[in-house]
Order: C-alpha cells, then structure tokens, then sequence
C-alpha cells in the first residue's frame, strides 16, 4: 500500500479515494520525480497512519494533498487532526476537491491550507502540479524549480 520512500526526495503525502485521480497527481508530479516521491494513500485515516508511523529521523512531507470526499476519515477531518500533530502543524496541505463551495474554500483558510479544484481536463495537470508545488515552502520551491529549468 504505502511505498518506501527515497531519503533525497522530497515527499508529498496524496489522500485520495479515487484511484483515477491517485494516477493523475502522480502523472502530474512526474516532471518533479527526480526530487519529489508522491506517497498515495486511499483516506484521511491512513494519511494520519502513515504521519504518526514516521520517526523523528524521517522525512516530514513537503507537501500534503487531501481530497475533501473520501470514506472513513474525510479531507476536512484529516486536516483538523494533522494541525493539531506538533511535528506536522505547519506543513502545507492543500484540499484538492472537486467542490466549489465557498464554505470549503473557508475552512480549508480556517486551517492554513490551500485549496485548489480538480481539473475537468487532463491537461490542466501541470498547471495543477505547479500550483501544488506553489503551496511547499519557498526553500523546497526553489530546489524543485532549479531541479527543472536544469533540465530543459
């Protein structure tokens, strides 16, 4: 289920139900995967698992993408629980949803979290990915960006 992560990437912790949209965000960050390793887990509940199983030693996520509508522990919940987690209160998450309510735009700047709807159309996915990478901190940003203008 979880992957074993790469010590020099940097990581980002993706909950999503949806196995389609699991694919598409780990398409998206392709162009970022010689510094970025997307962990995909199914629902709020394991992202708390996987956060709570990191030891002091590993890497915190950069980065962490919750959809709001999923089974078990949902986006809005697992976001509650992850602030109130000393280690991982300031990291950036983003709620990535297909909902356009205002209310979920509210409560996602509640909590310091971005929130970003999903795309209708696959190609908005780098647009998405860079969007992502917009939330992470600007020391993890300018790594990331360096890593791809060294590429083209």
């Amino acid at each position: 289920m979880m992957s074993k992560i790469n010590p020099s990437k940097h990581i980002v912790l993706y909950a999503d139900d949806d196995p389609d949209d699991l694919m598409l965000v780990k398409e998206a960050f392709t162009r970022y995967s010689d510094n970025v390793e997307v962990v995909t887990v199914c629902d709020g509940k394991e992202a708390l698992c996987y956060l709570e199983s990191l030891n002091p030693l590993d890497s915190a996520p950069c980065l962490i993408i919750l959809d709001i509508n999923m089974p078990r522990l949902n986006g809005k919940e697992a976001l509650k629980s992850i602030r109130k987690l000393t280690r991982f209160e300031a990291i950036p998450i983003v709620l990535f949803t297909t909902s356009s309510f205002h209310a979920d735009r509210e409560f996602a700047n509640n909590y310091k979290a971005g929130f970003i709807t999903k795309p209708l159309d696959v190609r908005q996915l780098e647009i998405i990915a860079d969007q992502f990478v917009d939330h992470c901190t600007d020391e993890i940003k300018k790594s990331l960006k360096k890593k791809i203008n060294e590429d083209f």
